[in-house]
């Protein structure tokens, strides 16, 4: 008898307390938020949960380690100045680094971000091949960090470090880094996801909410679906 496929894992990255100007809500909120998109990434995958402003989470029990939830907190950066992006990617290769078995592959999350198709993105995430798949802009040379799925191999070798690159204040920001560093990239090892995320979530920067409509969404569905015939590397229609 086989054993079952193991679980792909779930990253949620999160930031309790903020330490960057211009962020929206207050910390009960932002807690709350947290809370509730770790208990529903639960329902569909294991989750590692980073966080990197030292709140003492053994206050909740919501955020007790358990078989589905790993914590790791990391120490608060030292150049918050530099912008969230900067500050989430750093957190990340910290977590790589300090991990002795980190799985080979996961699909990260803005912590805030719940995505309701959440099965549907995880399916696509074990089916695919390609080392990296995320969602990049081409018509404004972003990617979109919220989601993606990668490789631990190839984060390292790829994405490992570049958060160095990020200065919020001069536009240098993470999604704009990274796209031009897969432009260095063999195009069979980064693609977009087939499946539009569907996502409901508040914008960390001006407290605005993401549209959920089905409809809307299945529109860009259908958007999604013919911009793969033509690129399956890029989009080329706006969020």
């Amino acid at each position: 008898m086989s054993a079952p496929p193991v679980e792909l894992p779930i990253v949620l990255t999160a930031t309790i307390v903020p330490n960057v100007a211009g962020t929206a809500a207050n910390l009960e909120t932002r807690l709350a938020e947290y809370r509730q998109v770790l208990q529903f990434c639960q329902q569909f995958a294991p989750v590692i949960f980073l966080e990197n402003s030292g709140y003492p989470l053994a206050r909740h029990p919501e955020f007790a380690e358990s078989g589905r939830l790993r914590i790791r907190q990391f120490a608060p950066s030292k150049n918050p100045e530099r912008g969230k992006g900067y500050q989430e990617f750093e957190m990340l290769d910290a977590w790589l680094a300090a991990e002795s078995s980190p799985p080979a592959r996961w699909l990260k999350i803005t912590g805030r971000y719940q995505i309701l198709n959440l099965s549907a993105i995880l399916a696509e995430c074990r089916a695919q091949k390609n080392p990296l798949i995320i969602d990049q802009v081409a018509r404004s040379r972003q990617a979109r960090t919220y989601l993606f799925c990668a490789d631990t191999e190839f984060y390292r070798r790829q994405m490992r470090g570049k958060f160095q690159q990020c200065d919020d204040r001069t536009g240098e920001f993470i999604e704009k880094v990274l796209f031009r560093e897969f432009q260095k990239t063999p195009a069979a090892q980064v693609c977009s996801f087939k499946t539009q995320p569907r996502i409901s979530a508040v914008a960390g920067t001006s407290g605005a909410t993401f549209p959920t409509g089905i409809f809307q969404w299945r529109l860009k569905q259908s958007l999604r679906w013919l911009n793969r015939l033509a690129d399956q590397r890029r989009l080329w229609y706006s969020r």
